[in-house]
């Protein structure tokens, strides 16, 4: 017993000690970021998608949202891009059916409460005067810093938004590729996407250089995205998606570059804190993962397989040294925990949402694209 006391102690004192080495010099706050791209039209899961199966579906998707946003106090949805259509039409009727699916999608979205929709290239299939008659009608702004009238040399929707969380600005910055398939740039005549990493350097740089944090929501190629990163280096957090995989958090220069896959397979969330003034990010996932493994084992202690979970208790206790060797300094710095969730069919789903697609069937028949 005294052998099992002083084991849970010693763990005890390292999780006081993991506190006071997080302790910021300066200001921060906590944000849960939650990020999708690639959504392309989709509502339900496809089933006979070889990507993603029965995964997928926008009623799973809110459920998660929802639980989510019961669990923490700041909570920012993003989408990165390619959210409403899958592809570009040439049959009119098959057009419409894919601009009802856009118009329902969008408003689910708006029930999920996403804060910005980042404008992608295989969006502009439905038309850049179409995207613009529905972003006015939209409570989610549509975000876009380098799609540009040709006329007016100004971007066609809103280039940036500011959120003020726990008393510091994050900025959030819509990009598009300039790669765009031939038949998306026959709907472009009046229209032009000029560099993505120029625009986003003259925008960090003036009217976005009183925030603490930027977010880019990149559609762009990884290219694009690697230049991104060496070339703007202010950029926080980049959502990036134009090929349609997911990727696990990757440090590019000073930027965490993130994304999700196609369909809606997958939903992102990183659990962030932010510092005023630190461009420096520490993955902190593998230390709260053993964390939440030592209060699993602590719970099944008294259980007759005692000596068993005291030996795992000894080797989650070397694991958590050697994390918190490594990530002991974070005082001061950003750190973030990432997340990847498949939206399986085990998952809940919203039953509001769920009820709405199943009674708008009917309305919301597939496109069949070119």
């Amino acid at each position: 017993m005294s052998r099992r006391i002083n084991l849970v102690s010693t763990l005890i004192i390292l999780f006081f000690l993991f506190l006071g080495s997080s302790i910021s010099l300066g200001n921060e706050a906590s944000l849960t970021l939650i990020y999708t791209t690639n959504t392309l039209g989709e509502l339900e899961p496809c089933g006979t998608c070889p990507e993603t199966g029965d995964n997928g579906g926008l009623a799973r998707r809110a459920q998660y949202i929802k639980k989510v946003r019961g669990e923490v106090k700041n909570l920012l949805v993003l989408d990165g891009g390619d959210a409403l259509v899958i592809s570009f039409f040439d049959r009119p009727s098959e057009r419409e059916k894919a601009k009802k699916r856009a118009e329902f999608l969008l408003k689910v979205y708006e029930k999920m409460g996403y804060g910005a929709l980042n404008i992608g290239d295989t969006d502009l299939a439905l038309g850049v005067e179409y995207l613009k008659s529905l972003g006015k009608k939209s409570k989610i702004p549509f975000i876009s810093a380098n799609l540009k009238d040709k006329k007016t040399q100004k971007p066609v929707f809103k280039p940036y938004l500011v959120k003020e969380i726990g008393g510091l600005k994050v900025g959030i910055i819509g990009l598009l590729t300039q790669s765009i398939h031939p038949n998306i740039q026959k709907e472009m005549k009046e229209y032009f996407v000029e560099n993505p990493i120029k625009v986003a350097f003259e925008t960090i740089k003036g009217p976005l250089s009183h925030c603490d944090h930027i977010f880019a929501l990149a559609h762009l190629t990884p290219p694009e995205i690697e230049t991104l990163a060496k070339e703007v280096p202010h950029i926080s957090v980049i959502i990036g998606g134009n090929d349609r995989s997911f990727i696990f958090p990757k440090q590019i220069h000073r930027s965490i570059y993130v994304q999700t896959d196609a369909f809606g397979a997958h939903i992102g969330r990183m659990n962030l804190k932010l510092a005023k003034g630190s461009k420096e990010f520490v993955d902190v996932l593998p230390r709260a993962m053993i964390q939440k493994n030592i209060k699993e084992v602590q719970k099944r202690i008294e259980d007759p397989q005692y000596a068993r979970e005291i030996e795992r208790l000894k080797a989650m206790e070397k694991q958590f040294h050697e994390q918190l060797k490594k990530t002991e300094n974070t005082g001061g710095k950003n750190t973030f925990e990432n997340h990847l969730s498949l939206m399986h069919p085990g998952m809940k789903s919203d039953s509001e949402i769920e009820e709405l697609i199943i009674s708008s069937k009917d309305q919301l028949k597939r496109p069949i694209p070119w």
